[in-house]
């Protein structure tokens, strides 16, 4: 039975609602699918029929509305019918927000300020999260990560449920092997299985793991500008971060950004449906490039010499010519005794992780710390290509050896996350590496990094050459360069020619460079006194904030949990930051 008349609809006080919790019966505290809200008094009841609690609240408080927690549909109870009322979409657009393919891609363009129930102005996409005891660390990443463009775009549009096709460069292969000998043949053996295939992949969301599911509707929640108040609860998340982490990351324990940023990508690329092929999720499509890292250390030759072996014709008259061949096989061993061995590996990577070099803290005349400072591109000389750093690697018998290893991006990715490692671990607590390390905001320029061997050199055509293109090459030039989604609806050929010109023109140049800008910026602050003396821990005592920008506006601002303030892009550069995140200029995706 429907009704589009029910009696009861001016009981519902929207003020009460909130539906950021997870949905578990008050009484029973039971969860599941047969869970309502009271529409009345905002509390969760478990079942509809007879007897239950959700139909004893309605008989014994004269609470009569209530809303499915899964299927999203209104009845009315004890009377048990469904309520099919337009005066409630405000409600189930508060309960579930959606997006149309319209709404999505004026986000960016959006200046109008939303307001709650309480009057409160506030601009989407830039609320506050609830801080559930040290989950400061997490809310920073959860914001950074909601206003990476095309991972949004992606959530946003999961949202009605319903099954979507995207196009995926999947790798057919897993990766590059180079062996290298110097000091003996030479040989080198090389197999390539950087080969990818456009894949038009399904995506459901339906088969999304629990925490994909609740980071999604925690991202269409911050996006939203129907909702009853302007804070988001992320208690959903936190809750199945704990469970996937076992409670690793939990309440109650402060994170390190970067590695749960590493993590936490990691778990969303397996919970939307990523395989262990390379490009198989949008998360990957993304974030991940790929680095060539070749180690060199000395290797001992297997020689039958370890042994000396006694020839039985020493004594005879020959025994001066032999010891002399003896010697000579001697010196021709030792000199090939220590052979430097490269081995080099293709891998990828989601995040690039920078060492920032111990600096001490000064004072300065009146006794105040002087906090050093290390740019950021004298850090990345790690891959310049060139240079080999000593670092220790762990062997299968648990011994730590000593390598050198020099790094080589091969491929940036659309969207690059920098860990700035800030914090070591000693015998009783953690230290911080306070060093500031400014960076540019805009136009990072990363051309120099990148040593592809097979990169293609890329000429952008001239005007004149586009003007004498036909239609099917003015579309394999869009199509060459990711941005086939430019001649989506146009229909003249006159204006597809006018747009790949102001294409070539304006963003071709920097798709051909290496350029970036930033687009979330993670950063720990400590008080004054913490880290003094080994009397605090700082990673513990310490807080995460996060710098966003609006694009409309190109307004920066810095999020600390509920607290949301205007920020100079100068001060973001020189701020104590954590985790970077750059985004390719005119990157397709």
């Amino acid at each position: 039975m429907t009704s589009k008349e029910c009696p009861y609809l001016d009981t519902v006080n929207r003020a009460a609602l909130d539906f950021d919790f997870e949905p578990t019966c008050s009484e029973t505290l039971t969860t599941g699918t047969n869970i309502y809200a009271c529409l009345v008094c905002g509390t969760f009841f478990r079942g509809r029929g007879k007897q239950t609690p959700a139909y004893l609240h309605s008989v014994n408080e004269g609470h009569s509305v209530f809303l499915n927690l899964t299927s999203g549909k209104f009845y009315c109870l004890p009377d048990n019918y469904e309520i099919d009322d337009p005066s409630l979409k405000d409600v189930k657009d508060a309960f579930r927000p959606l997006f149309s393919k319209e709404d999505i891609e004026s986000l960016d363009k959006e200046k109008t300020l939303g307001r709650d129930l309480f009057g409160r102005r506030y601009l989407r996409g830039f609320v506050g999260l609830n801080n559930l005891n040290k989950t400061d660390g997490m809310n920073a990443v959860i914001q950074a990560l909601a206003h990476v463009k095309p991972l949004r775009d992606f959530f946003l549009k999961c949202g009605s449920g319903e099954s979507f096709e995207i196009t995926l460069n999947i790798a057919s292969s897993k990766k590059k092997f180079t062996k290298k000998r110097k000091g003996s043949d030479g040989k080198k053996i090389s197999v390539d299985s950087s080969n990818t295939k456009q894949t038009k992949v399904t995506i459901d969301p339906s088969t999304f793991s629990r925490l994909a599911d609740c980071f999604g509707d925690i991202v269409r929640k911050i996006w939203s500008n129907k909702r009853f108040k302007c804070t988001v609860d992320p208690h959903l998340l936190v809750q199945a971060i704990s469970v996937a982490s076992n409670k690793r990351f939990t309440i109650g324990k402060q994170i390190d950004a970067a590695e749960f940023i590493a993590w936490f990508l990691n778990q969303l690329h397996l919970g939307i449906g990523g395989g262990r092929k390379a490009g198989s999720s949008i998360i990957h499509a993304i974030f991940q490039g790929s680095i060539e890292i070749t180690s060199r250390q000395k290797k001992n030759l297997d020689d039958t010499m370890n042994g000396k072996d006694i020839d039985d014709r020493l004594g005879s008259d020959d025994e001066d010519d032999i010891l002399q061949k003896e010697e000579a096989k001697a010196r021709e061993k030792e000199s090939q005794t220590d052979v430097i061995e490269e081995i080099s590996t293709t891998t990828n990577f989601l995040q690039l992780t920078l060492d920032i070099p111990e600096k001490p803290l000064l004072k300065d005349d009146s006794g105040g710390l002087v906090i050093p400072q290390e740019p950021l591109v004298n850090i990345l000389k790690k891959f310049d290509g060139v240079t080999f750093n000593d670092v220790l690697v762990s062997q299968p018998n648990g011994v730590e050896k000593e390598q050198k290893r020099r790094y080589r991006i091969q491929k940036l990715p659309n969207h690059l996350i920098l860990c700035l490692s800030r914090f070591k671990r000693n015998l009783f607590n953690n230290e911080k590496n306070q060093t500031i390390v400014p960076f540019p905001v805009k136009n990072f320029d990363l051309t120099r990094y990148v040593y592809s061997d097979n990169k293609p050199s890329m000429k952008a055509p001239s005007e004149k050459e586009i003007r004498n293109m036909n239609v099917k090459e003015l579309k394999e030039l869009l199509s060459t360069y990711g941005r086939s989604d430019l001649a989506s609806g146009v229909v003249e050929k006159d204006e597809l020619v006018n747009m790949c010109i102001d294409f070539v023109s304006k963003s071709l140049p920097d798709m051909l460079s290496e350029k970036y800008d930033l687009i979330a910026n993670i950063s720990h602050v400590i008080q004054a006194e913490v880290g003094r003396e080994g009397k605090s821990d700082p990673l513990e005592d310490g807080s995460y904030r996060c710098h966003v920008q609006h694009k409309a506006t190109n307004q920066w601002y810095e999020m600390q949990d509920l607290h949301i303030s205007e920020v100079m892009p100068q001060q973001i550069g020189v701020s104590e930051s954590f985790v970077l995140i750059f985004a390719k200029k005119n990157a397709a995706i």
